[in-house]
């Protein structure tokens, strides 16, 4: 990605993933941060420095308009949007299913309405999913995720569920929902000459993946199911910088005429598991 005009905005910037992107763009334009943890941002920043990366940093809540809007405010002053890398989520087990779909869905609703007035020529949003949103879904609540910043929203998906709306449900919806906007979006970005495209990671050995594979059997199996097998890279096969590597090249002129998909990473992870339960 050659240097252009505009901020490349990283949310989550405080954590793992959001460092191996900031890594990974450096150099490229202005580098903005945002996530709500104020000291880890600011650590973040002196990391970056150390290797001769400059970034500047802003509290923002995905959640929360005000924090939406001074965060869009940035961007305006630096001249546009080149790029938004959004890794800001939580996982099943930091929250309910609620603030889970709050999060990871509302919440990246709201960032791709307030920055898309703002996408400069050639800009693209990529949107951080997973491989759960490739868990089956019920087909009268898939269309549901479509409206994700109407007031009940989250009302609305919880009466629909034949189920309990918890951790494990929230999430499946929440990146079903993320790989949907990308999709639905891609016409009104393309408008303004943007791009939107979503990655499905597999198993990263990020802080939040550790926290999930704690006493979880399924993970277990799921680590034994990804096929791409590399020395050293324990206990979780991926890599933070698996997932930079690609957002980087998305945002790139190289990744021009992708936009409206999803792309997983997650070391054959999914095609070997379809393929372990077909019958016979």
């Amino acid at each position: 990605m050659t240097t252009q005009n505009g901020a490349i905005v990283i949310t989550g910037g405080a954590g793992g993933m959001g460092l191996a992107v900031a890594r990974s763009l450096a150099g490229s334009g202005d580098l903005v941060l945002a996530d709500l943890r104020v000291s880890q941002l600011e650590e973040a920043r002196k990391v970056l420095a150390t290797s001769g990366v400059q970034a500047q940093t802003i509290e923002c809540d995905v959640t929360v308009g005000d924090d939406v809007a001074s965060l869009s405010n940035l961007v305006s002053r630096l001249g546009g949007l080149r790029a938004l890398v959004h890794t800001a989520g939580v996982s099943p087990k930091m929250a309910g299913g609620r603030r889970v779909l709050e999060v990871d869905l509302v919440g990246t609703a709201r960032m791709l309405e307030a920055l898309l007035p703002l996408a400069l020529p050639g800009s693209a949003a990529v949107c951080i999913g997973s491989i759960a949103g490739y868990a089956d879904v019920a087909p009268d609540v898939e269309p549901l995720l479509d409206d994700p910043l109407r007031p009940d929203f989250l009302d609305v998906i919880e009466a629909a569920l034949a189920q309990p709306l918890d951790g494990p449900t929230g999430y499946v919806l929440a990146k079903r929902g993320v790989m949907r906007a990308c999709e639905r979006l891609s016409g009104a970005w393309a408008e303004r000459g943007g791009r939107t495209v979503s990655i499905a990671p597999g198993l990263i050995d990020t802080d939040m993946g550790r926290l999930e594979m704690e006493g979880d059997e399924l993970m277990a199996l799921m680590i034994a199911a990804t096929q791409v097998k590399r020395a050293g890279h324990v206990p979780l096969p991926g890599r933070p910088e698996d997932i930079a590597a690609l957002a980087a090249f998305l945002c790139s002129e190289e990744a021009s005429f992708i936009s409206g998909c999803d792309i997983r990473v997650d070391g054959g992870l999914m095609g070997n598991g379809r393929h372990l339960l077909q019958p016979g």
